[in-house]
């Protein structure tokens, strides 16, 4: 079968930047899906691809889907990587509006169970060692004071529990991914020290999860690790300990 067919959604954030890099430096054909394209890279890539996609929105999600069964017939991986939290529950949910809970939800869980939804014909179509990987977060497992951000990431972890026996049926491994706390250099630069005070103490390693950590890891799950599948794993540098 011709080479891979990898698709992104949130392909031009922080992490995700470097999971395209990953794949694109494996020689696979990469669609990168996300609402604003930034500067990449690999957009000069002749694999690369960009698509803008709501994955909030079904309408946009099923018109992607008509682009990729009409350009490619299949995919092998889908990797849900879309989501962040909203700014009025950073404080907690006192704080956080009716608006933000619900757009919080729809982005960090629906979206990724609709696009899951609509793809499964597609990624059916792949070869062998298909692969949906769900970017979760170690919000789901401790409190950062996110409420809302929590719940739906632990809401990937049960949705990824609950398909995994059924997509196994159909060939197709389902993992989530979830990152411990990712500051960009900006982050770094800007507010280093409220990191360094916040989160660097957590930390058992010397430092923090880089993007480039999550991508190897995610690379290796769909490419290496052909028996894995149903499980939740953890990238936080030992932060979660």
């Amino acid at each position: 079968m011709d080479k891979d067919i990898v698709l992104i959604t949130g392909g031009c954030g922080n992490i995700a930047k470097s999971i395209v890099k990953k794949y694109l430096e494996s020689g696979v054909k990469v669609i990168a899906a996300d609402l604003d394209e930034k500067v990449h890279e690999c957009s000069n890539d002749a694999n690369y691809e960009f698509y803008k996609l709501d994955v909030t929105s079904i309408e946009q999600i099923e018109k992607l889907y008509k682009h990729v069964e009409e350009k490619y017939g299949r995919i092998t991986h889908l990797i849900s990587a879309a989501g962040m939290p909203m700014k009025t529950e950073i404080e907690g949910l006192e704080t956080a509006t009716f608006e933000d809970i619900n757009k919080s939800i729809e982005l960090n869980l629906s979206g990724h169970i609709y696009i899951t939804k609509i793809f499964l014909q597609l990624l059916e179509k792949g070869d062998d060692h298909k692969n949906l990987i769900l970017i979760s977060s170690i919000n789901a497992l401790k409190s950062f004071n996110l409420p809302v951000y929590s719940a739906a990431k632990a809401g990937l972890i049960g949705f990824m529990k609950a398909i995994t026996k059924e997509f196994g049926k159909k060939k197709i491994r389902v993992n989530v991914v979830s990152p411990g706390t990712v500051p960009t250099e900006e982050d770094i630069k800007s507010n280093g020290n409220f990191y360094n005070y916040r989160y660097k103490e957590m930390l058992a390693l010397d430092d923090f999860t880089k993007p480039e950590d999550i991508a190897n890891t995610i690379y290796c799950v769909t490419n290496e690790m052909l028996a894995v599948t149903g499980q939740n794993i953890i990238v936080d540098s030992g932060q979660t300990s």
